[in-house]
């Protein structure tokens, strides 16, 4: 059976309380042990990106890919991260400097005319990663994927049956992180084919502090 509200708030709640002061504000993650999932079969692992109900950070880190025209939407939108053509094929030259580049970006944008010219140079490092650009049409706003990129969260299910992922920040109210929590709950139970019965436990814990486990 999926857990109850109040269990998840029980858990928030004590995972807040235990916690010792820092002088940075915590991350809030969430850990579902898996069962009876046979992952030797690749159909049963998944990548997905989530949206959440409420914000998950304040500073998500964007990287856009695009012509300059879309560049200078992007910066006056408050993206510190972009990319032409010409800074993409300099930033390959060096793959260390392109792997060090891409571990501090959580999410790619790129316009369609761009994708193929991300995939053939940048593809090695950024499938590896996860990270595969998403597709931002040259006329979009530029702000609404600042606003949503705000509050996805990137859940994965690899090799091994566990699931662990930041939902949330320890400066959100008890409700918005219990929120966040359940709408990532209600995307792995519904990816599994028993449900809730393929959880075996969850647990709620901020950055430095201890594991809360959730229900019994």
């Amino acid at each position: 059976m999926p857990p109850e509200t109040s269990e998840i708030k029980k858990a928030v709640e004590k995972a807040l309380g235990d916690k010792k002061e820092r002088k940075f504000t915590e991350s809030f993650d969430l850990h579902i042990g898996l069962k009876g999932v046979d992952l030797k079969d690749p159909s049963k692992r998944f990548r997905v990106e989530v949206l959440l109900p409420h914000k998950l950070t304040k500073d998500v880190r964007l990287c856009v890919i695009a012509d300059e025209a879309t560049l200078t939407k992007a910066k006056a939108a408050g993206v510190k991260n972009t990319l032409n053509e010409t800074e993409l094929e300099d930033l390959v030259r060096n793959p260390s400097e392109a792997k060090t580049f891409i571990d501090g970006i959580d999410y790619f944008l790129a316009i369609p005319q761009m994708m193929a010219t991300v995939g053939r140079l940048l593809g090695r490092f950024l499938g590896p990663a996860g990270k595969m650009p998403a597709v931002m049409p040259p006329q979009a706003d530029v702000n609404d994927f600042v606003t949503r990129y705000g509050r996805t969260c990137r859940v994965r299910l690899r090799q091994n049956p566990v699931i662990h992922t930041r939902v949330a920040m320890e400066d959100m109210s008890i409700d918005q992180i219990v929120d966040n929590v359940r709408t990532i709950l209600s995307e792995v139970e519904n990816r599994m084919e028993q449900g809730a019965n393929n959880i075996r436990n969850m647990f709620v814990k901020t950055t430095m502090g201890p594991a809360i486990k959730i229900g019994v």
